[in-house]
């Protein structure tokens, strides 16, 4: 019994004072004092919220920004400053704007006479400043000439036809020996041509020649030796070059015969002939194409295959030298 009492008194004893936690407890704020109303909410979002500062572009800033060259599609809607009002392209087009765009991201599309007509949104324009860049004006060029042939066929595989007349004096050593008379050291000579050229752009053109040469040589017996022969051959001519301010070319052609023949009152031989001729030309353009004056040198050999008397050479192989001036007419 005793014992039960001494354990209520000491639990009694033992109980502790919390009164100043409780007080503590009072004095503490509570949740509901920090809570926000929804309109404070709404308040606080939007002052919460960052707006940048926005800096007003002003025209004349644009106008200074330099222009550039720009294409802006069919369909496309782009304002007119003069009336607020908007249109559409109907086609393609091809606009100069300006470099710097407004604060909304505008671009302004300038006149033809410098002033500022348009605004479209700077999506809709397409810089064509490299395609611009490919076209740029040659260094150096060649003038076209005044006198434009127009043809319809190839000139490069034209073969024009060129008909020649040569006159000039011969050194006939060959003659005076076959003859064996000092009067016919000399004589004169006439030739007639048909030339034909390749006209292709290689520094030297090749083409063809048919020729007849008439020449006379006076005998110390008051006769004449008659010298004739058909040839033909090929010859090169070069391309036209300046000396001395005037267009002049060079000319060569090597022509054989197996019909040449020379006879006088007593008697006559055949030959088989070795011709080579180098001329100096200088054209001159005309209505029919280009005639043409010349000065040439030739070398002949001659092989006699046949004769109606004796012969009598010495055992050196002389030749007819000749020289003298021509003139041709080049038909293109």
């Amino acid at each position: 019994m005793w014992w039960l009492v001494l354990l209520l008194t000491t639990t009694a004893y033992a109980q502790v004072d919390v009164s100043a936690i409780r007080k503590l407890d009072e004095e503490l704020p509570t949740f509901d004092q920090y809570k926000e109303s929804e309109e404070d909410i709404n308040i606080n979002r939007q002052q919460r919220k960052f707006v940048p500062p926005v800096r007003v572009i002003p025209l004349e800033e644009i106008t200074k920004s330099g222009t550039q060259m720009g294409s802006i599609s069919a369909g496309v809607p782009i304002l007119n400053l003069e009336n607020n009002k908007n249109y559409k392209i109907t086609k393609q087009i091809f606009v100069r704007y300006f470099n710097q765009e407004d604060e909304n991201g505008f671009k302004y599309v300038q006149n033809k006479d410098g002033t500022v007509g348009w605004r479209i949104l700077s999506r809709f324009v397409e810089p064509i400043k490299e395609e611009l860049s490919l076209y740029v004006p040659p260094l150096k060029y060649t003038p076209a000439p005044d006198n434009i042939v127009r043809t319809e066929y190839d000139k490069k595989l034209s073969i024009p036809p060129e008909v020649t007349f040569l006159a000039g004096l011969v050194k006939a050593d060959f003659m005076q020996d076959l003859f064996n008379d000092s009067e016919a050291s000399s004589g004169t000579s006439n030739q007639y041509g048909i030339h034909f050229f390749t006209q292709w752009k290689l520094p030297v053109k090749a083409g063809g020649v048919i020729h007849y040469e008439k020449a006379s040589y006076k005998l110390s017996d008051g006769g004449q030796i008659i010298y004739s022969s058909p040839s033909l051959g090929p010859q090169f001519k070069t391309k036209d070059f300046e000396l001395f301010s005037s267009p002049l070319r060079l000319q060569t052609q090597f022509r054989v015969s197996p019909f040449a023949k020379a006879s006088s009152d007593n008697v006559s031989y055949k030959f088989n002939s070795a011709d080579f001729l180098t001329s100096i030309e200088r054209p001159i353009k005309n209505r029919f194409g280009e005639f043409v004056l010349g000065l040439y040198y030739q070398v002949q050999w001659l092989n006699i295959k046949d004769q109606s008397g004796d012969v009598n050479l010495q055992a050196s192989n002389k030749t007819n030298k000749s020289f003298g001036i021509s003139f041709a007419q080049v038909f293109e």
